[in-house]
């Protein structure tokens, strides 16, 4: 074990954005911890602007299913998905900066640490069409969807097509703090 790996939260380096999920259902305390993780991030001067859509029974997730792109098919088989909303101007419109992103960035770590922390998977995507999601789920055309989130227990890798069977192999490797660390000055 490194020095890091004694001073980092477990959570953050277990978490992975894994593909092969299982379709063993989320139990609601659970998923409610989940959604509570991701209610208490920090936002831009405290607005909240966050909405979370949860998508979970199989009717729903079916219709949700057809606004992904190819590339995300493995999320069909994640028993849950959490789309994460917000208006852009959010309420907090410091020097003309898009916060909203931000907070549902934050929302989003939230989310994903206490999935681990549960033993879940979670995956944050950006590949569906945002105009056919928010028409499915009923999000007013004045919100964004910031992302989609797959959540679930991990599932087997030999039902994912050659090309994500790898990629769950593959640990992706974090590029060193000399290279994305600047002291004092850039």
């Amino acid at each position: 074990m490194s020095d890091e790996e004694g001073i980092i939260l477990e959570e953050i380096l277990k978490r992975r954005s894994g593909r092969a999920y299982s379709a063993r259902p989320i139990p609601d305390e659970m998923l409610e911890s989940i959604l509570e993780a991701g209610r208490r991030a920090p936002s831009c001067a405290n607005t909240q602007a966050w909405n979370f859509v949860v998508i979970r029974s199989p009717e729903a997730l079916a219709q949700a299913h057809e606004a992904l792109s190819r590339g995300n098919a493995w999320g069909r088989r994640a028993p849950v998905m959490i789309i994460i909303a917000a208006k852009e101007d959010g309420g907090c419109s410091s020097h003309d900066l898009p916060y909203f992103m931000m907070d549902i960035g934050l929302a989003t770590q939230n989310i994903l640490l206490q999935t681990v922390h549960l033993g879940l998977l979670g995956h944050p995507t950006a590949g569906w069409n945002e105009d056919k999601l928010k028409e499915i789920t009923g999000i007013p055309t004045e919100y964004r969807i910031g992302t989609v989130i797959f959540i679930g227990y991990e599932g087997d890798i030999e039902l994912l097509d050659e090309r994500n069977q790898e990629r769950e192999k593959k640990r992706t490797p974090r590029r060193p703090l000399s290279e994305i660390v600047h002291w004092d000055r850039w």
